[in-house]
């Protein structure tokens, strides 16, 4: 039997040994977690440790910033122009005379001042290590060293948590490092009082008109209160500011600092504010403008008006200066004023000008100058008023001074500086035709070049109808014009093309903006300047360049990033189309008459426009090294009364100012690049020349696009000079002349009626002869018809006394020679059968076939009809879309199909087959096609039929893709 005492207790004896094993274990395990835990605390504390304090600043700068004689601070942030001469503006209270700092240590403060700033911003100053608590939230109970590292240290880190314990960090150290009395003397030697004032004493200055130690405790109260809100300062905020003044004299009043006697004192004290001064004004307010813009994407603008920096700008001060004089001379003498010996260089480079009668006295100007090779501002005059910005919208209506965009737009769809256009009535309606031409003078048919010129606008609008108004607003949109793409017939004058609104009216743009478009041209297609990616707009910002050096006074170069970036824009080909026409000056004179004010005595490129109201004019023109830009109105949009404003008014100024600014540049012009070719064609078609063109002219094309076709516009007809119809073989030689006509489209038919241009007759002259013989006649071809090829004779040929018959031909109206296109046939013909087959390859024009009938008795009896000949098929070119072009899809935005097809004789049909499927068929020219597109690839066959019957077809291939 087991002994069950001494088995328990060896049980318990076991038990107690497992215990001891585990608690020994279990001691082991917990130490070493402990270890664990205490290395992983001190590792993570290492790398927060390190992370916060990388890459802070040096305590040091504080002294640099701040210590007189040279800290940076003490002296106010200047704007230079580029030369570095002339300073632009100071960022600095107009009332403050300078910044003095004030030493504790000289009592230079008044104890006051140091109590009130301690006792309502800081009251454990004295105590605490530079800061006060470790509160998550951001800036909580910031304590004056906090404040001063934020303001001179960190003033370039985001806010967030990790910022707020640098800041601590920092405030504890330069705490420890130079002491509580520094840091209270730096922080009111530079703490910010609002309205670019900085320093106590600059702030007694400023808002009291008087040292510190001649300050009441009730303006120190204020000056304490507002150190730690700047945005109660007396200017903005006069009755806060006293009422805070009160809070702070309480606070002293509860530390002990000052009696009750003196905190009642303070309260009844009667507060006197300084006045805030009229500011200086600066020469280029707008500029200045712009240029901080530019520079607090780097520089944050309250470290700039901190003071210390020194900034040169791309200004050109004496342009600027000669282009205000001359802006403020050429609104006075407009409004009345006599320009007096006294006035600028510039404003004696005013033309004289002729001007319908009218209100000149409220007119307002914005200009601007621009170096197109660096992208920098050289001057620009205007306010930084809404509407009298030259850089900021609102802006003003471009009207037709974006017709070189949209003309930009046709070159890219087979259109050329030659293109045929008619400023004739438009199919737009009649309101339109009122508004661009009020005068009622359509000029009929001209080159595109010539329209642009001069600023003719049915032309223009027709041209964006047909290309795609959509189409022309990518396209500014790509030159840095920001227009809005969904206009709608609802609000739209031009309901037929509701996107061609712009070119009379409405939408924004900034003097700047179009300035910097037409500096592309000036640049063969590239734009110099910054550019930045708009994610949101999927394009690219356009910006000039201002900044030219950014330094500190102690010479301290600061990384400014405006290094021109160079974008191309348009290919130089298509640039350079543009120059070469808006820099022929004898192409604007129809309209400007010569000389004109875009005339400056060398090459310049120039274009003036306006919106159809005539409230806004503008004129910008370009050099190769300079572009000026010049608008001018009545002010803000909704308060223009009178409008109708010639464009010419703006030229004047703009002349003057580019005469001025190229005074000292050598004369110059562009270089046609590779890909341009100059031919002859004729005037206004654009064709080549014929023997009936009435004017032949140089012309300037892409390479590929010059025209492969003769004149069609004007064409020869003889004519019977009694009747006036049309000669044929039998109108007697001396009554035949030749006349030349101009032939033009059914469009255009009232106006060259109305415009008393005859057009050529539509009838035959009649047939002197007898009718001929029921025995002797050719019944086919029929008379005056069209022929080809290998042409069949019929007709007529027997009686009772036949002989014999022949067919014989001859050239023109009245041949002098014959040719028998048969034998003599002695068997006759009746009933209109065969006669003879006649080979016409290879003649054409006008001929005469005579069927000649020998009788018995020697009587010849003749039937003689007059054909065309026609062996020439027609000519195509598929202008748009090029062969293997693809196509970005947008639903609402055509395709448009742009043909180039001639015949020798005249077309009868052009058919247009998209994959196979005919979609239009049309008789007469403009032949182009506005299609809707569909994604997908495609085929684009064109097939042609003339008068005669000859066909000819082409086709392209062309994709739309997503």
């Amino acid at each position: 039997m087991p002994n069950i005492p001494q088995i328990l207790r060896a049980r318990r004896r076991r038990r107690k040994k497992y215990a001891n094993t585990f608690y020994r274990l279990s001691s082991l395990s917990f130490a070493t977690s402990l270890s664990i835990l205490a290395a992983a605390f001190f590792i993570v504390a290492t790398l927060v440790y390190i992370s916060l304090t990388r890459d802070l600043p040096a305590l040091e700068n504080i002294p640099t910033l701040l210590e007189p004689p040279n800290g940076l601070l003490l002296q106010p942030t200047r704007f230079y122009d580029r030369l570095g001469t002339h300073i632009l503006l100071e960022l600095e209270h107009p009332a403050v005379r300078e910044r003095n700092y004030l030493h504790l240590s000289e009592n230079s403060i008044p104890d006051e001042i140091i109590h009130a700033t301690i006792a309502y911003s800081d009251p454990t100053f004295w105590e605490h290590p530079g800061f006060t608590n470790l509160s998550s939230e951001p800036n909580a109970h910031r304590t004056l060293a906090q404040r001063l590292v934020a303001d001179l240290l960190m003033w370039n880190e985001s806010d967030g948590r990790r910022q707020d314990l640098r800041e601590r960090l920092m405030a504890a150290q330069i705490t420890g490092q130079y002491g509580r009395q520094k840091v209270l003397e730096w922080y009111l030697n530079s703490a910010y009082f609002g309205n670019q004032v900085y320093g106590v004493s600059s702030a007694s200055q400023a808002y009291f008109g008087k040292s510190v130690d001649q300050l009441n405790l009730a303006e120190i109260g204020i000056l304490a209160a507002i150190a730690h809100e700047p945005s109660i300062n007396p200017t903005d905020t006069p009755d806060t500011a006293a009422e805070r003044g009160i809070f702070v004299t309480d606070a002293m009043l509860s530390k002990g600092y000052i009696s009750s006697g003196e905190a009642l004192k303070a309260r009844k004290t009667e507060i006197t504010f300084q006045e805030f001064p009229t500011p200086p004004k600066t020469i280029a307010p707008a500029f200045i403008n712009l240029v901080r813009e530019q520079l607090s994407l780097q520089i944050p603008d309250k470290r700039l008006e901190r003071g210390g920096f020194e900034i040169f700008t791309s200004l050109d001060y004496d342009l600027q200066e000669q282009a205000i004089c001359a802006s403020q001379a050429y609104l006075a003498k407009m409004a009345g004023a006599e320009l007096s010996d006294q006035d600028c260089e510039a404003s004696r480079l005013l033309p004289s000008l002729v001007l319908d009668d009218g209100d000149y006295d409220s007119l307002v100007s914005n200009s601007l100058v621009l170096d197109p090779l660096t992208g920098q501002i050289l001057a620009m005059i205007g306010e930084t008023t809404p509407g009298l910005d030259p850089a900021h919208l609102p802006g003003h209506s471009p009207g037709s001074l974006l017709t070189p965009f949209a003309y930009l737009t046709a070159f890219t769809r087979g259109f050329n500086p030659a293109s045929l256009l008619w400023d004739i009535p438009s199919t737009f309606s009649q309101s339109v035709n009122q508004i661009t031409n009020p005068e009622d003078e359509f000029r009929g048919p001209m080159r595109l070049r010539v329209a642009l010129a001069n600023d003719y606008m049915i032309p223009a609008l027709g041209t964006v109808n047909q290309i795609g108004a959509e189409n022309v607003w990518r396209t500014t949109g790509q030159f840095g014009i920001k227009l809005p793409t969904n206009l709608s017939s609802d609000n739209s004058t031009i309901t037929e093309c509701p996107g061609c609104q712009y070119l009379l009216d409405g939408g924004e743009v900034t003097l700047l903006d179009m300035a910097q478009a037409f500096g592309i041209f000036s640049n063969l297609g590239s734009f110099v300047g910054e550019v930045n990616l708009n994610e949101d707009e999927n394009r690219f910002n356009l910006e000039p360049v201002t900044l030219l050096r950014v330094s500190d006074l102690h010479g301290g170069e600061w990384i400014v990033d405006q290094t021109p970036t160079i974008q191309p824009v348009t290919s130089p080909q298509i640039a350079y189309l543009i120059n070469h026409m808006l820099s022929d000056e004898s192409a604007r004179w129809e309209s400007l008459g010569h000389p004109n004010p875009l005339e400056i005595g060398q090459p310049v490129a120039a274009k003036m426009g306006r919106t159809m109201t005539g409230d806004d004019i503008w004129t910008i023109g370009y050099t190769p090294r300079l572009v000026v830009g010049v608008w001018m109105g009545r002010g803000v949009s909704d308060s223009l009364e009178g409008g109708n404003l010639s464009p010419k008014v703006s030229s004047a100024l703009w002349h003057a100012i580019i005469k001025y600014a190229t005074r000292d540049i050598p004369a110059e012009s562009w270089a046609a690049p590779p890909g341009i070719n100059t031919m002859t064609v004729c005037d206004p078609s654009g064709m080549l020349p014929t023997g009936d063109c009435p004017t032949v002219v140089s012309e300037v094309f892409l390479s590929g696009q010059e025209p492969t076709q003769t004149d069609t516009l004007f064409q020869n007809y003889q004519i019977n000079r009694e009747t006036g119809r049309l000669a044929t073989v039998f109108t007697p030689p001396e009554l035949i002349e030749e006349r030349v006509y101009m032939i033009v489209p059914p469009e255009a038919s009232e106006w060259a009626t109305e415009s008393g241009i005859p057009a050529p007759p539509e009838f035959y002259d009649v047939i002197y002869t007898p009718s001929p013989s029921p025995d002797t006649r050719i019944t086919a071809p029929a008379i005056f018809t069209n022929i080809k090829g290998e042409q069949t004779i019929q007709g007529t040929a027997s009686g009772g006394d036949f002989v014999s018959y022949r067919l014989q031909v001859g050239k023109g109206l009245n041949p002098q020679n014959w040719l028998a296109i048969s034998e003599d046939v002695e068997t006759p013909v009746v009933n209109g059968t065969l006669l003879a087959t006649w080979d016409t390859s290879g003649l054409s024009g006008l001929y005469a076939v005579q069927l000649v009938v020998v009788r018995s008795d020697q009587q010849v009896d003749t039937d003689t009809i007059q054909v065309t000949i026609d062996n020439q098929s027609p000519e195509i070119l598929i202008a748009h879309p090029k062969d293997g072009q693809i196509f970005d899809y947008q639903a609402t935005v055509p395709v448009t199909f742009q043909l180039q097809v001639s015949d020798n004789i005249g077309i009868e049909q052009v058919e247009y087959i998209l994959n196979d499927n005919r979609i239009d068929t049309q008789s007469q020219p403009p032949y182009a096609y506005a299609w809707l597109p569909r994604i997908g690839d495609h085929i684009l066959e064109i097939r042609v039929v003339d008068l005669a019957g000859n066909e000819t077809s082409t086709s392209v291939n062309f994709s739309i893709q997503r």
